[in-house]
């Protein structure tokens, strides 16, 4: 990463996790803070300027739910980037997690490869999101006309897990919906932050804040997505290269 430093904040009863995170980032020049339980990474947060918190769920005293809830409603770190890190699989907790405002879910145990790419990814957004502050930086979208059931609303950029195009028609993919776009994927490259979002293919693009994990077939990547399904979108191998490059591998 370049820049200023970047710290991240661990809150995990389990300090093994916590060292095990600090080792695995430490190299890369991430200075990594620990806390054994949500009041006390509230209170690391109120004095410390973090960049991303990876929050454990299944904590005692206040759980990782009592703590993202603390966080978003302080307007001093309703905007700090979340990963939710937990034992739990299930649907329901990664429903809630976004819900409450989390920006990735992440269950162990999990591949330290992969949670430095989500940070990175992370912080990437939410430092450009902060040089932003005043307005989107020229011409780029940060929130979406969609159309559902007759309804025109407007959705956030960061809700949006991945774009699709079938039938001549564009679709945007949140956790658990799908809406339809008045606009092509040409035309959304052109706006969307190429920081956040790329195109895989002619049909996909996908938000790199929203990735859960790579594949690898017979030489051919795939994308896991972080919607309800873990959506599996294709990168077509013309796309190989320059997905490499937005993903750092």
């Amino acid at each position: 990463m370049t820049g200023d430093i970047v710290t991240v904040l661990v809150v995990d009863d389990d300090d093994e996790i916590i060292e095990m995170i600090r080792m695995g980032l430490s190299p890369e020049g991430i200075r990594v803070l620990g806390a054994s339980d949500g009041a006390e990474g509230i209170d690391v947060l109120n004095h410390e300027k973090v960049d991303v918190v990876v929050l454990d769920i299944m904590m005692p005293r206040v759980d990782g739910w009592m703590a993202l809830m603390e966080i978003r409603n302080n307007p001093a770190t309703e905007d700090v980037p979340v990963i939710m890190l937990s034992a739990k699989t299930q649907d329901l907790a990664k429903i809630l997690a976004f819900k409450q405002g989390a920006q990735q879910y992440l269950s162990k145990p999990f591949n330290m490869l992969e949670l430095s790419a989500r940070i990175e990814s992370l912080v990437r957004g939410s430092r450009r999101l902060s040089g932003d502050r005043g307005g989107a930086g020229e011409g780029e979208f940060r929130k979406l006309a969609v159309r559902k059931g007759g309804r025109t609303v407007l959705l956030s950029i960061e809700d949006i897990v991945f774009l699709s195009a079938r039938n001549k028609s564009t679709y945007a993919h949140t956790f658990e919906n799908q809406y339809l776009v008045d606009l092509t994927l040409g035309d959304l490259e052109a706006r969307l932050s190429k920081e956040s979002f790329v195109r895989v293919h002619r049909s996909f693009m996908v938000n790199l804040n929203r990735i859960k994990e790579i594949l690898r077939t017979d030489g051919a990547y795939v994308v896991v997505v972080s919607d309800r399904d873990e959506t599996h979108v294709p990168v077509a191998r013309r796309q190989a290269r320059h997905f490499r490059e937005a993903v750092g591998i």
